[in-house]
């Protein structure tokens, strides 16, 4: 009874998603229908097909001739018009971008429905829906244009009216701009708990930008102008990066705006797989002198990078399915010079077993807890700081300081 009961929720579970699905995209198809003479042609019916998924909706236009499809996905799409006395007109290859608003306008030709006039659509680079300056990363651009960590953030900086060097540090890590507090972009792929891009739209701070996935805000809520979340690659299927925004959707904050969909699963079976490794062997050695450039010095942080996609339909033109994976293993041989105190094994054994099967337990036991130690330096109280230092004492080669 346990295991139908499970099955039965894992049934309406999966029902949810298919339902809530229409949620993730937000992007539009609108125009108006006119006849040859530029008369508007009320209760035509229009109807527009997804290619990728064959998925079609219907609509009828309003007495002024207008239509408008919302919650679509970036994509292809066929639009079908339909009315008596007017040939059928069907305008093919309407290239829809993320997030954004795309006017097709129709003109019907007088006729008999059964005859039918197809054209291909201009997909012309000029926005006539708003006055919104944007750019938008199509999936071949997110898979094939270089990004450090394979952060698709990183590319936000090819958008018009944003600003950002793209520097890296000496060892291979995140900088920011001058001025500016907080973390930076990301020194760990994306699995960063903060990624602060520094990038400037139009002037503005790097904590005016703001990030949404699939339509949800996933700004830090420590430091502004940075993401929680960092998609992977293969898991986004376009990124838009508006630097100048008139739109009230957006009035949450006045930098850049950057908006990633997730791909979606299609009539196709499609999939990848990649790996990436990063060696301090494979690197050069930067040759400025130690007094400019911190030199002769090389990355020495030695990535693993791994993962891949699948997607496809569960019932074709009805349900569909897309699951993304990345793992990172890392680690790095750089030498921390500066005093770093450390809990001992016996520390970490004493909580152990006072706190036995707890989740400090399972962390304090894992094989890859313990930090590699070059050297032990002489303890010294006056390295801390505040009430830390008060009831100090040094014990062998560590510190007391209480509890």
């Amino acid at each position: 009874m346990r295991n139908l009961l499970r099955v039965i929720l894992c049934g309406l579970f999966l029902f949810w998603l298919a339902a809530s699905t229409n949620a993730q995209f937000r992007a539009s198809i609108q125009g108006t229908v006119k006849d040859t003479s530029g008369a508007l042609v009320p209760s035509a019916t229009v109807t527009l097909t997804n290619k990728e998924t064959n998925k079609s909706e219907t609509t009828t236009t309003s007495d002024g001739g207008f239509y408008r499809f919302s919650g679509l996905a970036p994509g292809a799409y066929t639009l079908t018009v339909e009315k008596q006395s007017f040939k059928k007109q069907v305008v093919d290859d309407i290239a829809v971008e993320a997030e954004s608003v795309k006017g097709v306008d129709v003109e019907l030709a007088a006729g008999v429905i059964s005859e039918v006039v197809t054209v291909t659509s201009e997909n012309v680079p000029l926005e006539t829906e708003d006055a919104n300056v944007r750019k938008t990363l199509t999936t071949q651009e997110v898979l094939e244009l270089p990004q450090p960590g394979r952060d698709p953030y990183e590319l936000a900086r090819l958008a018009p009216g944003v600003f950002g060097t793209g520097a890296r540090s000496a060892n291979g890590s995140g900088t920011s701009f001058p001025n500016t507090s907080g973390p930076s972009s990301s020194s760990v792929s994306i699995f960063a708990t903060e990624d602060r891009q520094p990038i400037s739209a139009n002037g503005q701070r790097v904590s005016s930008n703001n990030y949404q996935i699939d339509g949800s805000s996933v700004n830090s809520q420590t430091w502004g102008g940075g993401a929680v979340i960092t998609p992977s690659q293969e898991s986004v299927k376009e990124v838009q990066i508006t630097s100048s925004t008139y739109s009230a959707e957006d009035g949450r904050n006045s930098g850049a705006q950057v908006k990633v969909v997730s791909q979606n699963g299609t009539n196709q079976w499609h999939g990848s797989g990649f790996f990436k490794i990063d060696d301090p062997r494979l690197n050069s050695f930067n040759k400025l002198p130690r007094d400019i450039g911190g030199g002769p010095v090389r990355v020495e942080q030695k990535n693993k990078s791994f993962g891949g996609s699948f997607g496809g339909p569960i019932r074709r033109n009805r349900l569909f399915f897309f699951f993304a994976y990345e793992g990172l293993r890392s680690s790095s041989n750089n030498v921390n010079a500066t005093p770093v105190y450390i809990e001992t094994s016996a520390y970490r054994q004493a909580v152990i077993a006072a706190r036995a099967g707890t989740l400090s337990a399972k962390i304090l036991g894992d094989p890859g807890i313990a930090p590699r130690i070059v050297s032990v330096l002489t303890p010294s109280c006056a390295d801390l700081t505040g009430d830390f230092n008060k009831g100090c004492a040094v014990v062998g080669n560590g510190l007391d300081i209480g509890s």
